[in-house]
């Protein structure tokens, strides 16, 4: 990939509510939902996550190697792709299911389920319906929970620090 090419690559920002993969476009590959609008890009939604992840310096395949090993997990790997900046992704579905949305965790306000989707609201009172059961959902919240709990505990603990201290 060329600089030139990377001018048109979409950074997750936080601001960056999900990455849909598009499958049925010859030439877009993904819908980006932001507090801008929706953003078509050529790019797959990994592709753009890796991306993202360049600019923290690390990578998509180093972020998902270091959460693998930390939560023991295999499949669905939430991924802290800007951690500084509380920018973490959690995909809906394996990554090869045309059905699998990555939806940043911070904006995500409530969940529920209604038929066989769950419906994500997002901090904005915009959503979205994913196809996934409601307790398949809560379990990658829950992870991506985790690993943003035990990447912030050094900032509590290693360090002396304490937030009833501050």
């Amino acid at each position: 990939m060329t600089v030139a090419d990377m001018s048109a690559v979409y950074f997750i920002t936080q601001q960056t509510k999900a990455i849909l993969n598009i499958e049925d476009s010859s030439y877009y590959r993904s819908l980006i939902l932001d507090y801008q609008g929706e953003v078509h890009s050529h790019y797959k939604p990994e592709q753009i996550i890796d991306h993202s992840c360049l600019l923290d310096f690390s990578s998509l395949d180093g972020r998902r190697k270091s959460i693998r090993n930390m939560l023991k997990i295999h499949s669905k790997v939430p991924i802290p792709v800007i951690p500084d900046k509380g920018i973490f992704m959690l995909p809906t579905a394996s990554v090869k299911n045309k059905d699998c949305v990555w939806l940043s965790y911070y904006q995500i306000d409530r969940y529920e389920q209604q038929g066989f989707q769950t419906y994500v609201e997002f901090r904005d009172g915009t959503g979205l319906y994913i196809n996934t059961s409601e307790k398949s959902f809560d379990m990658q919240f829950k992870r991506t929970g985790e690993v943003i709990a035990r990447m912030s505990r050094s900032i509590y603990f290693d360090k002396g620090v304490f937030p009833w201290n501050s």
